[in-house]
């Protein structure tokens, strides 16, 4: 289980760090401190690297989970994966084609594929961090028992599950969705410290043996 320890360790710290990377800029462009459309760097590229780092969490987090307490983890492998293609599949596309365009001033806001308030690619994010949502809520329930902690910071990020697809029929809830910036961070630092205890006994046993 080594390996499971030490990839865990790696992509929740890197979960954490993207989300930080990701929540930084966005408090900084909501601010008007960094201009648009440039501020789209600057949340898409963090973006774009937080979904496989967290898809990768939550697989080491199944292989981490008691046997009886798998099939909670697995379901939210499943919504893990929805998450990674969904979000990718619009950050990719929003730095490779259209923000370098929109910086050239070869397409404006209209363009329908632009990544603003209610269009088509706004709609996938959202379904998107749905899906990301869903994933934490489940595999919060393969650790009641064994790791409160960690239980809690994964509902926690779950529940906001309702607010994240509202958020695109009603942009103000974007504001309450902000408290993502808190609740997954928070749910990596305990998914690190998991992995970490684990990797640290299993490290001891080895040597007590």
């Amino acid at each position: 289980m080594t390996n499971v320890h030490r990839v865990g360790q790696w992509s929740a710290m890197l979960s954490f760090i993207f989300a930080l990377a990701y929540s930084v800029p966005q408090i900084f462009s909501e601010l008007k401190w960094i201009p648009h459309p440039q501020d789209l760097f600057w949340l898409f590229a963090p973006s774009l690297l937080l979904a496989p780092a967290f898809m990768v969490t939550m697989i080491c987090l199944h292989y981490g989970a008691n046997e009886d307490e798998k099939i909670w983890t697995a379901i939210g492998v499943a919504f893990a994966i929805l998450y990674c293609a969904d979000v990718t599949l619009v950050y990719f596309s929003q730095l490779s084609v259209v923000l370098p365009r929109l910086i050239r001033s070869e397409i404006n806001e209209d363009y329908v594929l632009a990544f603003r308030a209610k269009t088509f690619l706004m709609a996938i994010d959202c379904l998107g961090y749905f899906f990301m949502s869903f994933s934490t809520f489940f595999a919060a329930f393969a650790f009641i028992q064994s790791d409160k902690w960690l239980f809690r910071s994964l509902l926690f990020n779950g529940l906001l599950m309702p607010i994240l697809v509202l958020a695109f029929f009603f942009p103000v809830l974007y504001y309450v969705g902000a408290i993502w910036m808190i609740t997954f961070p928070l749910a990596m630092i305990q998914a690190w410290r998991l992995f970490r205890k684990d990797h640290l006994l299993h490290f001891h046993l080895n040597i007590e043996l």
